[in-house]
């Protein structure tokens, strides 16, 4: 029993692992429900006491889907092993089944529809479209048969028509619940696995690697947001912050060293994101703060609280401290992104200009 059910997991690590291709799954999944259907379905011709042509052709089948399983996990030609599984069985064995189970008598419609979904799920392009249209074609046709010559099916009682029906319902519906479920399962996991890359792939293009800020691109495109929506333009403000002396700590100290200041300054720049604040890494040693909903004296009093943490915090190699300069600016109802811009770059100039380590609005 161990070595069955280790056997199992081992199927199911190897087949339905999310490295393997989702047609793959699918077809995998097909296969094996379709395999159980026909077992299931030997047992039960078996336990009614159908003819034996009933009872050895699911038999067949199932020993078939098992050879040709084989061969496919060992060719891994997994559209050629999913059309010929199809065909052999949606073309030859069910209409045969067909006729040794008394045709609409018995319970081989509902196998029929088996053979229509899975041509659905696990064939491809052009490929799935003809099956289907055959199948529909081959299966109208024996229901036309049996409609004209009911004669050339075997025969089935009464009693045993109603156990088969009501058999092949409940075998064909669970084949059916089974497959669909596990495609279910397959296709949420990978849609879920595509989300997940794409909120990784849309932080990686909207963040800068060494910080782990917001980037310029991002943040322009915020910022423009933030001034058409926010409504109330006094209650939105702007920071650009500039590490002083910058260039001498690259050039004296190194530029891993340089990196290193720049990512204990976004450190201290995100703590304000508590606030409702939007920190990014404008470029170089630039940094930018968007502050709305805040009135003018609460902003401006943050943005004094980071050049002065930043001064008392982040130390140079002979015990020197960094310092900051910063410009603000508050955007008035007839500033466009532009403009803002363009003035909270003044103000920043100016207090570059005016002694460094200060905040000029």
């Amino acid at each position: 029993m161990e070595r069955l059910l280790s056997a199992f997991k081992t199927i199911r690590s190897t087949i339905f692992s999310p490295k393997v291709t989702l047609q793959k799954r699918i077809t995998y999944a097909m296969v094996l429900c379709a395999g159980f259907g026909e077992l299931f379905g030997t047992i039960e011709s078996y336990m009614i006491g159908l003819p034996a042509l009933s009872c050895l052709l699911p038999l067949f089948s199932f020993i078939l889907l098992l050879g040709l399983s084989i061969w496919g996990f060992k060719t891994q030609k997994t559209n050629l092993f999913a059309t010929i599984c199809i065909s052999i069985t949606g073309f030859i064995l069910f209409p045969m089944m067909f006729f040794a189970n008394a045709g609409l008598l018995g319970g081989m419609p509902f196998y029929l529809l088996v053979a229509a979904v899975c041509s659905a799920l696990a064939l491809r392009g052009k490929t799935r479209i003809i099956v289907f249209v055959l199948l529909l074609i081959e299966y109208s046709g024996l229901f036309i048969i049996y409609r004209f010559y009911p004669e050339l099916f075997t025969p089935m009682e009464h009693e045993e028509a109603f156990v088969d029906q009501l058999c092949s319902m409940i075998i064909a519906s669970c084949v059916l619940f089974t497959f669909s479920y596990i495609v279910s399962k397959q296709n949420s996991h990978d849609r879920h696995t595509i989300q997940q890359l794409s909120l990784l792939y849309e932080r990686q293009a909207n963040t800068d690697e060494l910080t782990g800020l917001y980037n310029r691109r991002y943040f322009n495109n915020f910022l423009k947001l933030a001034i058409l929506t926010l409504g109330d333009t006094e209650k939105l403000h702007i920071a650009m912050f500039d590490i002083d002396d910058f260039k001498f700590v690259n050039d004296k100290y190194g530029h891993p060293f340089g990196d290193t200041i720049l990512k204990q300054f976004a450190q201290i720049l995100q703590k304000t994101e508590s606030a409702g604040v939007t920190s990014c890494r404008y470029g170089g040693e630039e940094f930018l703060l968007l502050i709305p909903k805040k009135n003018r004296h609460d902003a401006l009093e943050l943005v004094e609280d980071v050049i002065k943490t930043t001064r008392e915090t982040i130390k140079l190699k002979d015990d020197r401290f960094i310092t900051v300069s910063a410009g603000f600016m508050t955007c008035t109802e007839d500033m466009t992104y532009d403009i803002l811009l363009q003035e909270v770059d003044k103000k920043l100039y100016t207090a570059k200009s005016s002694g460094k380590n200060r905040v000029i609005f």
